[in-house]
């Protein structure tokens, strides 16, 4: 299956998730009385919102490991447009509901599928004006006996001239507000009035719908960060450069010191042998020293991990070392060493 095709079912699992996710936390809240999906935090943080998202966002990981891809910067792009959608869906499901003759009956399980379904596919995009009604101003001004026609600057003879046309329009233009706003400045005290009030109206308008976006980009933003970090998890799993596909587990092998001086001979001869490529002699070599079991006067170990990539096969052996610090283990990073290998390779089985 091609890469670009994974990446577009890895988006659209998602959407799923978070439509479910949607669904499922808006029928909770209303089986409850209080739902997840307005929980705000500090009055503006959507904490809500970011819990559903990250809930979501387990949709992008089990679709990207069920097909081993890893996601290209085109799911980022798809976070954000199912984040947009998934919000203009809840918010239509709030009105539905608010709506509804029924309330109570809503939360039946099998009354709320049908309307979360329905809900669903009537979900549209927002009105995006910004005040009154455009259209009824438009059409009272045309209409009003006081309404003046646009007046039109002088005309200017250009004798044909294309650059002297556009100049002249230019000052013909110049002249024309210059005389609007003589004529206002004479008489014109009602027409003032009048862009006086159209102006604070599309300015209260502004105001209003400027809160009402800020708070719908912050709650879309909360319900994308799940998804972005569940994006940047899966970036950083061990993958196939030339297959870009996620490897698979195929074995590991962990062994057990109790001296620094132990663990440092077999990081040596282990290094060594990687180095020549001879990885199976350095698995078998590593199964050979040390323990297979933990102990309470286990300081040290070290692990050799394999996977592989199960489209071209090419097989990756990653050697770590750890040191014991109080109830955990802290890795030292310059005993780890990686190499790849095209023949298969595996963990010693006894």
């Amino acid at each position: 299956m091609d890469r670009i095709v994974k990446n577009l079912l890895v988006i659209l699992a998602g959407a799923a998730a978070s439509v479910v996710t949607a669904a499922a936390l808006f029928l909770l809240g209303l089986r409850g009385g209080d739902s997840l999906l307005d929980l705000k935090g500090w009055n503006w943080v959507p904490l809500g919102m970011i819990a559903a998202g990250f809930l979501a966002g387990t949709g992008y990981f089990v679709a990207a490991q069920v097909l081993r891809v890893r996601p290209g910067v085109i799911l980022l792009a798809g976070v954000f447009a199912i984040s947009a959608g998934t919000h203009l869906y809840i918010r239509h499901m709030d009105v539905a509901a608010m709506m509804a003759t029924n309330r109570a009956a809503l939360a039946s399980p099998k009354v709320f599928a049908k309307f979360a379904t329905t809900s669903l596919w009537s979900t549209r995009l927002p009105d995006m004006s910004l005040g009154g009604d455009d259209k009824s101003s438009s059409s009272e001004a045309s209409s009003s006996p006081d309404s003046t026609p646009a007046t039109e600057g002088p005309h200017i003879d250009t004798g044909g001239d294309a650059n002297a046309e556009g100049m002249a329009q230019g000052v013909g233009g110049m002249l024309a507000k210059a005389d609007m706003g003589t004529q206002l400045g004479a008489g014109g005290g009602g027409k003032m009035t009048q862009m006086g009030t159209d102006i604070d109206s599309v300015g209260k308008g502004v105001a209003k719908d400027s809160g009402q976006w800020l708070a719908s980009a912050l709650e879309i933003f909360g319900f994308a960060f799940g998804g972005v970090v569940v994006y940047g998890m899966m970036r950083g799993l061990p993958y196939c450069p030339a297959c870009g596909e996620f490897l698979a587990q195929k074995g590991t092998q962990t062994r057990y010191y109790l001296t620094e001086r132990t663990l440092r001979n077999c990081v040596d001869e282990l290094h060594a042998r990687m180095k020549e490529h001879q990885l199976t002699e350095s698995i078998m070599g590593h199964f050979g020293v040390g323990s297979d079991e933990k102990s309470h006067l286990s300081e040290y170990a070290s692990t050799i991990d394999i996977k592989e990539c199960r489209q071209c096969h090419t097989h990756r052996m990653q050697f770590s070392a750890k040191r014991k610090k109080g109830k955990n283990w802290k890795n030292i990073k310059v005993f780890g060493h990686t190499a790849e290998s095209l023949e298969p390779i595996d963990i010693v089985r006894v």
